[in-house]
């Protein structure tokens, strides 16, 4: 983060930080996904006297393991939890900001943006049915730009540990791809594919840059940091869009508009596979989960507000697209209602 942007969030957050319960270190785990975001929140709420914050990005679905342990003060997670089981385990979960899963490739001569690819290529590629990238299937989407697809093996990546980016990719795939659905389905794991395996998003960028003609899918956020060639997928009219942060926001309003008027959401958001014209569709939301109760709860609510107040302008820095202010609005009253944490309200 330059400077000028830190000493604007710093100052944004004094008055947020006033209002932290607990000023004791909070420890988080999980998404790797969210993982930058939450360590860019947590250095600016340190700085403002918020507390210390440790986050391990382990993975969503091990970052759950340990919310439900209660060996960290909250987890973060790509994948939502459904209402039983928030209840069982004591929890309650809240989304923290957008992003979206995006398709890269690694082809030299092809231009960055141009290649179009769909959810039946894209599951014939990882279950072994399509093996290069001059396929017909592939230059039928892209006939526009099949003079520059080269005739390279594809060499697909998938992440190697239980994963929330995996999940949403997966339920993409499930939804729009019959062979998908009757063969594999809805995972946060991709063991058994043909696919090489690498262990978060680091190390899938590390892969599939060092790798000449590789497919990965990965953080929107990560791919434009590292300058990756991302691939464009149809929306369900047919029509291909673009990954942006008009997009990604898109994919939420409806589901944005209507949490204004839940009575008490569990906010179960999965906007993969939306129906919005200009939505992105591997659009995602990452999600903490925080304990029902209890002193930790209340400093979580109080960091995360701070990042809600005064978080946007990083949030945009490292890619992410910021909750809308209507969703944010909606969030902050299950707040009121469920621990009476009535900040900004």
């Amino acid at each position: 983060m330059n400077r000028s942007l830190l000493l604007s969030v710093l100052g944004s957050l004094c008055l947020a930080s006033s209002l932290s319960a607990v000023a004791a270190p909070l420890r988080g785990a999980g998404s790797t996904f969210a993982e930058p975001l939450y360590k860019q929140w947590g250095e600016a709420y340190r700085q403002a006297g918020g507390g210390e914050l440790s986050y391990e990005g382990v993975g969503s679905g091990e970052g759950v393991k340990r919310a439900l342990a209660r060996e960290v003060d909250f987890g973060g997670s790509d994948e939502p939890l459904k209402r039983a089981v928030l209840e069982e385990q004591g929890l309650r979960q809240y989304p923290v900001a957008m992003g979206a899963i995006v398709p890269v490739v690694n082809l030299p001569g092809v231009p960055a943006g141009a290649l179009k690819l769909n959810a039946e290529v894209l599951a014939a590629i990882y279950l072994g049915n399509i093996r290069r990238w001059n396929d017909a299937a592939i230059l039928n989407l892209n006939e526009e730009i099949a003079s520059k697809i080269p005739d390279l093996p594809i060499r697909p990546i998938a992440r190697a540990e239980s994963s929330g980016t995996t999940f949403a990719f997966t339920y993409y795939l499930n939804a729009r791809a019959p062979a998908w659905q009757k063969t594999r389905g809805v995972s946060k794991e991709m063991a058994g594919l043909n696919a090489a395996l690498a262990r978060g998003n680091g190390g899938v960028v590390a892969l599939s840059k060092s790798t000449l003609g590789s497919l990965a899918y990965m953080e929107y956020g990560r791919a434009l940091r590292e300058k990756a060639n991302i691939a464009q997928l149809p929306n369900r009219y047919g029509v291909f869009v673009k990954a942006s942060p008009e997009s990604i926001l898109a994919a939420a309003k409806f589901d944005a508009e209507k949490l204004l008027y839940s009575g008490d959401p569990d906010f179960y958001l999965l906007l993969v596979d939306n129906d919005t014209y200009a939505g992105w569709p591997l659009t995602t939301a990452t999600f903490a989960l925080v304990p029902r109760s209890g002193k930790e709860a209340q400093a979580v609510l109080s960091f995360l507000y701070a990042g809600f107040k005064s978080g946007d302008a990083a949030a945009r820095e490292l890619g992410y697209v910021p909750l809308s202010e209507s969703m944010k609005i909606a969030v902050r009253k299950a707040w009121s209602r469920q621990y009476g944490f009535r900040a900004g309200l």
